[in-house]
C-alpha cells in the first residue's frame, strides 16, 4: 500500500509539504570550488545539474547569501567535483553551517570527476542563486560509485545493486 500523498493548500504547508518531497529524491553530491580571499573553498550542494551537453552546461543553485555564491558571483568561476562513495567526509567538512570551508587545492582529490566552469548566466530565485556554468574542462575518474544524499542523510551504492543491464542508445535517423 502506497503512503497518502500530502497535499497543499496554502505557503505555510507548502514549505514543509515541498522539503518533506524533495527528501524522496536521491540525489549525488558535489562540491562547489571556488576562490574566497586567495584560497580554494568547497561547499557541498545537491541542487547540481546538467543544462545540456552543446554547448557543455550545468547549473548549481547556492544560498544567494553564502559565501560561495557570492565568491562566484564576483568571480564568475567555479568548479564542481563529484563525490564518490569513500568521500563521506569531504560532503560532511563542506555542509558543516557556519564552519569556513577552505581546502588545500581548487578540486577535490579523489573525486568521480572535476569541472571547471565558467558562469555563462545566473538567476536569483527566491533566496538563492541559480548559476549557470559553461563547463571549460573536464576530468573523470575511470572508476567509483557515487555518494548520494536522500531523505536527510548520506547513502552509498550496494555492489551489485544496479535493478536492469545498462540499455545501449540508438541514434534516431
Amino acid at each position: 500500500m502506497r503512503p497518502e500523498l500530502k497535499l497543499v493548500e496554502d505557503h505555510g504547508i507548502a514549505a514543509a509539504a515541498f522539503a518533506e518531497a524533495m527528501r524522496a529524491l536521491a540525489s549525488g553530491v558535489v562540491v562547489v570550488t571556488c576562490t574566497v580571499e586567495g584560497r580554494p573553498w568547497g561547499v557541498t550542494v545537491t541542487a547540481f545539474a546538467s543544462v545540456s551537453a552543446d554547448p557543455p552546461t550545468v547549473l548549481v543553485s547556492l544560498g544567494s547569501n553564502g559565501t560561495a555564491a557570492r565568491a562566484i558571483a564576483a568571480r564568475r568561476r567555479f568548479g564542481v567535483s563529484i563525490l564518490g562513495g569513500s568521500q563521506l567526509d569531504v560532503a560532511v567538512r563542506g555542509s558543516t553551517p557556519g564552519a569556513p570551508k577552505f581546502l588545500d587545492a581548487p578540486a577535490i582529490e579523489g573525486a568521480l570527476a572535476d569541472l571547471e566552469c565558467e558562469v555563462s548566466h545566473s538567476v536569483d530565485v527566491a533566496d538563492h542563486t541559480i548559476f549557470f556554468g559553461r563547463v571549460v574542462r573536464a576530468r573523470t575518474a575511470p572508476t567509483g560509485a557515487p555518494l548520494l544524499y536522500h531523505r536527510r542523510d548520506y547513502r552509498r551504492l550496494a555492489a551489485g545493486s544496479a535493478v536492469a543491464p545498462p540499455i545501449e542508445r540508438r541514434r534516431h535517423a
